[in-house]
């Protein structure tokens, strides 16, 4: 597997990254959707039969070659004898279809083949090869296939897969029924074809979305979409990083794969950024950094650093909320206090006019023992005295 050579630098808050030529293991089962991968023998069971066990590979005269799939480089209207090898791993002899048809990627990543061959206008039209092949158990066959460039073909990578079917019968859900399915199992014929190559990237339909979290105490986080569209004619693979305030994230993510872009594709790419505050207004800056892959033996252009802007509003709410409930409690106490206040100089006013009132009039006299009152009382405020 080629090496893949990384380096990284920081700029601009973004980290750049810049990749060789990272080639996944692709190729395997193509069912109705037409999914290529590379991979272990594929599996059927025709007509409730035993399983079927298969593999496509690239190959020379003598047999497999080692590939993962085949590269070529041709100029218009040249041609070159290609060969798979196709081997039978099952018990019994077996008759393989074969067919050719353009190769594109999924919205996933994956290398798929359309299901359909006839709906082909590109370089599954390229490709001649015989119709169908029997194999005996345990064999390999080695099938020449023909890829010629039409004259008129625009300059720069085409894709494509050639692959081996086996039709097999299964039932439905509720086995009220059985379907036939074929499945087919395949390799990528990559073509790049001699001319200008002129590579181009492009970041679209850049948004994002604040989610935020209902504990003041926590940051919300912001989901960032954006269209990544090859507007060149040559094959890309993609890095890049999304940056924020409060920090950032890479894609494609570790243990994702390499991501790959054929001529006029498009990938929607989502990254969640987490711990994002609500500051109002959140921006998160989208940075592209994409490679043109190489073919063997030939140097590729060197592209920029493609850049772009998602913005969303993110209002507090959480937090102003707070706010206000602590404001509301902190009136309400200083109003309760306030009242308490109110009332503690109420009562002690209430005290006074009582203790002056009580002054004023002054105190009672004991009377005697027969019961008059005490000379000198003052009660009828005249003194009395010897004559």
């Amino acid at each position: 597997m080629p090496t893949v050579n990384e380096t990284s630098r920081v700029r601009d808050g973004c980290r750049r990254r810049s990749r060789g030529p990272a080639r996944s293991v692709v190729g395997a089962v193509i069912g109705l959707v037409g999914i290529v991968l590379v991979a272990p023998p594929a599996l059927a069971e025709p007509d409730g039969e035993a399983a079927v066990y298969w593999s496509v590979a690239p190959a020379d005269e003598r047999g497999p070659d080692g590939r993962r799939w085949i590269e070529l480089t041709l100029a218009p209207g040249e041609a070159v004898v290609e060969r798979i090898a196709v081997t039978n791993r099952s018990g019994t002899a077996q008759v393989f279809q074969l067919a050719a048809a353009d190769g594109r990627f999924t919205a996933k990543g994956s290398f798929s083949m359309l299901a359909r061959p006839e709906d082909s206008v590109d370089a599954g039209t390229w490709i001649d090869a015989q119709d169908s092949v029997e194999v005996e158990p345990g064999q390999t066959v080695v099938i020449p296939f023909t890829v010629s460039v039409p004259v008129g073909a625009e300059p720069g990578d085409h894709a494509a897969g050639i692959a081996a079917s086996v039709r097999s019968r299964g039932v439905t859900a509720d086995g009220a029924a059985s379907v036939g399915v074929t499945s087919r199992f395949g390799v990528r014929v990559m073509t790049r074809v001699l001319g200008d190559l002129v590579p181009g990237l492009e970041i679209g339909a850049a948004e994002a979305v604040y989610r935020q979290r209902w504990n003041p105490f926590k940051p919300g986080w912001a989901q960032v979409s954006f269209d990544l569209r090859n507007t060149g004619n040559a094959r890309l693979t993609v890095t890049g990083r999304v940056t924020s305030a409060s920090g950032g994230v890479d894609f494609p993510e570790p243990g994702e794969g390499v991501l790959e872009l054929l001529p006029g594709e498009t990938r929607r790419i989502g990254v969640a950024l987490d711990g994002v505050r609500p500051l109002i207004r959140v921006s998160a800056v989208i940075c592209a950094d994409p490679v043109v892959v190489p073919l063997e033996g030939a140097s590729a252009p060197a592209l920029a650093r493609v850049e772009a802007v998602a913005s969303t509003w993110a209002a507090p709410w959480p937090q102003l909320a707070t706010v206000v409930g602590v404001a509301l409690i902190c009136v309400a106490a200083l109003a309760g206090r306030r009242r308490s206040r109110r009332g503690v100089a109420a009562l002690i006013s209430q005290a006074r006019r009582a203790a002056l009132a009580e002054a004023l009039d002054g105190p009672a006299a004991a009377p005697d023992a027969d019961g008059a009152p005490a000379a000198g009382s003052g009660l009828d405020g005249i003194g009395g005295g010897a004559s």
